[in-house]
């Protein structure tokens, strides 16, 4: 769910079943987003904690062929106020039928769409839309009335998080999960091919059946991942990998993470940072970081294998999403509980532009960089973590 704001509008998308599941009906599910209002006054748009359960509008509704890879986040543009939409392949290993590459397909694709100015029915119709949105003049394809004009990115499997950097918004980050090799973030650019199938990450991908067809490697220009990591890499008792895209970290509550890119392994408590080097380069260098948890945290913190040398790690379960509040604090969605990143000396780590706590610890500062990012460096040092309330804190 994403809001737009000041508007008291609440966004929501969903996959519906229709009929009997056998796994390879056309059209057996429906992905959904609808528009709700939120129960709020529009003088108060943070504070609403629910949304009227009557449904404003329903701006897209798509048949989808299989029942894996649907739809994934939404988010509005930070500078344009678009739609971002992302899309996966429709399930089905290996993409057999190539919609990732089909531009005259919205399967595999990040969608923008308009959805402040509606066209008439008539016009969705003569454009062959799929809900109550408008085109962005400039999106890439716009003006190709054979191809799709919602898209925006395509070459994904499955980008189901998906960020822009508070800080700098030009930079769009998405984690794309593989198929059976590589798990990959990708920054996003306008009227990219990230790749998939011809590509996992940055791996010629074999399909084992096309009756979709090939896309030759030399009649696309994929953009290789930004990071990413090898399924060898994490926790081999797990034997599985998906990818779970974050944040750029912009808190001030840890400086020392200040500027990197966090992101995990749904299966395997695993989480790396990622740091453009040098700045404005498009290189990244990614670190496995190990976390540990808050001294204050009111939850016992068990230990599991970790990924990696099998370092011992505060086990959290299932790592579903990263979230980002006004201050730019980032959290952790994990099936034992809702953690937030707190400060190193909670967990017994140095981090030398820390500031000392005016509080006991649990609040933290006001939002802002460091005043020495040079200082602020850390590669490959633990994360700290720690629970108030119901929120469990890390620390990386």
């Amino acid at each position: 769910m994403a809001g737009k704001c000041p508007r008291t509008r609440v966004w929501w998308h969903s996959t519906v079943r229709r009929g009997t599941d056998n796994g390879a009906q056309p059209c057996q599910y429906q992905v959904v987003v609808s528009e709700y209002s939120a129960k709020v006054s529009s003088s108060n748009v943070s504070a609403a904690t629910s949304a009227n359960p009557s449904e404003v509008s329903r701006i897209f509704t798509m048949g989808l062929p299989y029942t894996a890879h649907h739809a994934g986040q939404i988010l509005f543009g930070p500078t344009d106020g678009y739609l971002y939409f992302m899309m996966g392949d429709g399930g089905n290993k290996g993409d057999p039928f190539n919609f990732s590459q089909n531009k005259k397909s919205l399967l595999g694709k990040i969608m923008r769409l308009d959805v402040d100015n509606v066209q008439s029915q008539k016009q969705i119709g003569n454009q062959t839309l799929w809900g109550n949105y408008s085109i962005p003049k400039d999106n890439p394809f716009a003006q190709d009335s054979d191809l799709q004009p919602e898209i925006w990115a395509l070459g994904f499997r499955n980008p189901w998080r998906c960020s822009f950097d508070s800080e700098r918004p030009s930079y769009f980050y998405c984690a794309d999960v593989g198929q059976d090799a590589y798990e990959e973030v990708d920054l996003i650019s306008k009227g990219g091919n990230y790749g998939w199938r011809a590509y996992e990450g940055p791996y010629i991908y074999h399909p084992e059946w096309t009756p979709g067809g090939n896309t030759s490697l030399s009649s696309i220009n994929a953009i290789f991942p930004a990071m990413g990591y090898n399924h060898s890499t994490v926790n081999k008792n797990v034997g599985s990998a998906s990818i779970t895209g974050g944040y750029v970290y912009r808190g001030s509550t840890d400086p020392c993470l200040y500027g990197r890119y966090i992101y995990a392994d749904l299966y395997a408590s695993a989480m790396w940072t990622g740091l453009e080097t040098p700045p404005s380069s498009g290189n990244y260098t990614s670190t496995l970081t190990p976390f540990s948890c808050s001294k204050n945290s009111p939850i016992p913190c068990e230990s599991a294998g970790g990924a990696g040398a099998g370092a011992a790690l505060p086990s959290l379960g299932y790592i579903f999403s990263f979230g980002e509040d006004n201050r730019k604090d980032v959290f952790v969605l994990a099936s034992k509980g809702v953690y937030r990143v707190v400060r190193p000396s909670l967990c017994g780590y140095t981090c030398a532009a820390e500031k000392p706590a005016t509080d006991n610890g649990t609040s933290p500062p006001p939002s802002g960089p460091p005043s020495s990012l040079a200082s602020a460096t850390r590669v490959g040092t633990p994360m700290a973590v720690a629970l108030a309330s119901v929120v469990y804190a890390l620390y990386f």
